[in-house]
């Protein structure tokens, strides 16, 4: 260089930070995400630009460059939040090494440098304006190449996963109890307890049209546990209770306590009982709702029209589903109902202690 230099002036080359990055950052942060940024470039340059957007732990930077064993990456992937100078094959390394401490990791890229780490993460996510390979490879695109849609992502999988599960749990609840019933009937030797008719009844007020409308409502709740047991661990207990009630009734009805004109109307009015006060439970406000009432209106409603269907079925068309007048059986369905009622919440208790909910 020249001794006669005279200085005329700085030029500032600096990253343009999008408005709405913050606000995507902090609702993440929120949600108890760890967010951990990978860059090529300087990890104090990095750093800089995470303090301005909100980042948390921004001051826990690191050179990739300095680390030389895979040990010492496994440990840099839990103690640091930004990551400068990393190669292709590192960024791969610190998604592994998050997986193994048992992390559920989420990536998002735009360079071919990113292909590696976005094919080992749990979910790739791409921009549109990234290049083929980085599309190719990931499971989500971005249409808009903006982080900030991120929040609609996860609330839209949100609601997918926790309406299916909670519709499953329907589903689930008659087809235990209807096999249950199928094989214990089968080897007792007396005829089913329902009807083909009866039991279309039933799958209407407790499965059919509760499912449908449950499953378009918005649910912003965080997914939690797994999913098979979750589903179990709500059927379970009420597909116990209604095999509790038909058993005690063919019990009864083989004694001659129960008359056999009113046997198979009792088993459906039982088990419709049961359905429809595992909706109302439903109907208990989430967390996420931020509601004052302790429940859901929308779902609260939707239980008590699912209840007044199914009385109306069974007084105005007792003929079409075959139930014999309710004033013949009005002491019979009062204790149903008692008896029901009590199975029903021991059950649950004791659903929630073996599976730890």
């Amino acid at each position: 260089m020249p001794n006669n230099i005279q200085l005329l002036g700085f030029v500032l080359i600096s990253d343009k930070i999008r408005k709405e990055a913050s606000k995507t950052l902090e609702y993440f942060a929120e949600q108890g995400v760890d967010i951990k940024i990978i860059s090529g470039d300087n990890p104090i340059t990095v750093s800089k630009i995470a303090k301005q957007v909100g980042v948390k732990n921004y001051d826990k930077y690191i050179d990739m460059g300095t680390l030389k064993s895979d040990e010492e990456i496994k440990e840099a992937a839990i103690k640091y939040t930004i990551f400068g100078r990393v190669t292709p094959m590192q960024k791969k390394a610190l998604v592994t090494a998050l997986q193994e401490k048992g992390k559920t990791v989420a990536m998002t890229g735009d360079g071919v440098n990113d292909v590696l780490a976005l094919k080992t993460a749990d979910c790739s996510i791409a921009m549109a304006s990234g290049s083929d390979a980085t599309k190719n490879v990931s499971q989500l695109v971005l249409l808009d190449s903006n982080f900030a849609s991120m929040p609609k992502v996860v609330a839209e999988g949100r609601r997918t996963i926790n309406n299916i599960e909670r519709s499953a749990s329907l589903f689930l609840i008659k087809t235990i109890y209807s096999s249950v019933l199928a094989i214990l009937f089968l080897f007792i030797g007396e005829a089913y307890p329902f009807i083909p008719i009866q039991l279309s009844l039933i799958s209407m007020v407790t499965i059919g049209i509760p499912s449908f409308l449950l499953a378009l409502e918005p649910n912003k709740d965080r997914i939690r546990g797994n999913f098979l047991r979750n589903v179990i661990s709500k059927a379970i207990p009420t597909a116990l209770t209604s095999i509790i009630n038909i058993i005690i009734l063919t019990i009864l009805n083989k004694y001659g306590i129960v008359a056999e004109e009113i046997y198979s109307s009792l088993c459906v009015i039982s088990t419709g009982f049961v359905g429809i006060l595992f909706l109302f439970t439903l109907a208990k406000a989430r967390k996420s709702e931020n509601k004052k009432l302790p429940f859901s209106k929308f779902r609260l409603t939707l239980s008590i029209i699912m209840l007044l269907l199914f009385v109306f079925c069974l007084t105005v068309f007792k003929w079409w589903f075959s139930i014999v007048p309710l004033n013949m059986v009005v002491n019979e369905i009062i204790i149903i109902f008692i008896v029901a009622t009590i199975n029903f919440i021991l059950l649950n208790l004791i659903s929630k202690k073996i599976f730890k909910i």
